[in-house]
Order: C-alpha cells, then sequence, then structure tokens
C-alpha cells in the first residue's frame, strides 16, 4: 500500500502486536505448530483408518493363486514374477480356470531362476499347447513347446474294513444229566427177562433222557458305523509350457500356465 512502511502493513490486522516484535514472533511460531500439530493427528487418523486392510483382490491375484505362483504361496523365496499377462474366468460347469504368461528376460532372472523360485521341475518333451490357452492370451504363443512333468496325483487312502461278526458258541449242556445215545447198539449177551429166583437185588432202572436240542444260533450281523469320509475338495490341475525366445540372452523364455480348479 501506498506511504505504509512495511512493518506497519503486516501487523495492522493485530493493532496489539504493534511494536511488540518479540510478541509477534511467538504468535506465529504457535500457528505454525497448531498447524504441524493438527496435520499429524490428520495423518495418524487416517492411518488407523487404513491399518489392517487388505488391498482389493484382482483377477491376477486370484490366477496366480490358483496356479500355485502367488507371492504369498512362497514367502521364503525373497523373489516374485509378475506374469505379463494374466486371465481369471469359469469353464461352463462353474470351475475356475486360469491363464498366465510370464516372460523371463535371461542371465539372473532366466528360467533357472524361476523354475528354482517356485520349485518347479525342468521341462520336459514337447507337447502342444491346449487350444484355450493359445486363444486366452490373444493367439500370443507358438503352437507346441516342451511341458514340465504334471503334478502328481494324490493317493487315496483306503478305508477301514468293518471285522466280520462271529457267532456266540453254543451254551454246554446242563451239568448231571447225560443224553443217551439213540444210535447205540443193544449188547446181544445181555438177557432181556430178569431172574427172579436170583437172590441177587434188582438193578434200578434208569432214567434214559432224550437229547437236549442244541439251540442255533441267530446270526444277526451287529450294525457296524461306517466312517463318514472327509469333504473332499476339486484337485489343482495345472500344465506348464516353456518356450525359449529365439535370438535372446541365454535363459530368455516365455511362460505358458493353463490351472484349473
Amino acid at each position: 500500500m501506498d506511504g505504509i512502511p512495511p512493518e506497519r502493513a503486516v501487523t495492522d490486522s493485530w493493532p496489539a502486536l504493534h511494536g511488540r516484535p518479540v510478541l509477534r514472533r511467538t504468535v506465529a511460531v504457535g500457528l505454525v505448530l497448531c498447524v504441524s500439530v493438527a496435520a499429524a493427528l490428520v495423518v495418524r487418523g487416517v492411518n488407523s483408518l487404513t491399518a489392517g486392510r487388505v488391498g482389493r483382490e484382482t483377477d491376477r491375484d486370484r490366477a496366480e493363486l490358483l496356479a500355485g505362483l502367488h507371492p504369498s504361496q512362497h514367502p521364503g523365496v525373497g523373489r516374485s514374477y509378475v506374469p505379463v499377462g494374466a486371465i481369471y474366468t469359469h469353464t461352463p460347469d462353474g470351475a475356475p480356470i486360469a491363464y498366465l504368461h510370464y516372460r523371463v528376460a535371461g542371465k539372473d532372472v532366466g528360467l533357472g531362476d524361476f523354475l528354482r523360485a517356485y520349485d518347479l521341475p525342468a521341462p520336459g518333451p514337447t507337447a502342444p499347447l491346449p487350444a484355450d490357452l493359445t486363444a486366452a492370451l490373444g493367439g500370443d504363443g507358438p503352437a507346441e513347446a516342451p511341458e514340465l512333468p504334471p503334478d502328481p496325483e494324490p493317493t487315496p487312502t483306503p478305508s477301514p474294513t468293518p471285522d466280520a461278526t462271529t457267532a456266540d458258541p453254543a451254551p454246554p449242556a446242563p451239568a448231571g444229566l447225560q443224553a443217551a445215545d439213540p444210535e447205540a447198539e443193544p449188547d446181544p449177551d445181555a438177557d432181556p427177562t430178569p431172574d427172579l429166583d436170583d437172590d441177587t437185588p434188582e438193578p434200578t432202572p434208569s432214567v434214559t433222557l432224550p437229547p437236549t436240542p442244541t439251540p442255533t444260533p441267530s446270526l444277526t450281523p451287529t450294525p457296524s458305523l461306517t466312517p463318514t469320509p472327509p469333504p473332499t475338495h476339486p484337485q489343482t490341475t495345472r500344465r506348464i509350457y516353456v518356450a525359449t525366445i529365439p535370438g535372446a540372452a541365454p535363459g530368455a523364455a516365455d511362460i505358458y500356465i493353463r490351472a484349473t480348479g
């Protein structure tokens, strides 16, 4: 403003501070501190609201998880590869399916390091790529490439077989009673007519009991509890193909993966 010294122009809004430079500096420092504290509180509040939240899972994350190549599935490796192409979708029957395309440049980040990072075997014989894999990646792929050996299928655990039911043995005959043998032959030398003039006392006739029938045990099987098998989850099927890049550095390759679950 014309005719007003600079020091007067700054302090005209606060007339009480006119002529008090120490008080002016104190007020300025206090304002700066208040603004700094307010900004720190705002930052801390934002951090506390967002702490512990997991980022939104993308289709690339789902495809890597289905193929077993997500960084969270290999925490001790220290290095992970980012696919240049990833598609996650579902088959007509509702099963998830993933298509992945990795490209390694060679040397320190070549094919050998990729296989070691994800604990994969060396490629085997050449095999044709599935048509849906080539189509999903926009036709960017060879018709055939060396394929890694497939993952071994889990061995099913045999279920326990219940033991056969055994029948209880027949109960023994009552003590003191002896059954007569109906098939025993009579003694031919025995005299059927007793001698009345003989002084020998007449023997007391023995009571012959009919044979005691032996009860036939009923073979009623005891119901056995069949253990309920645990729920089975669909086994992930993963097929990996490796195609070397002609004219590139040693170890450079394109890696194509098809995984279903």
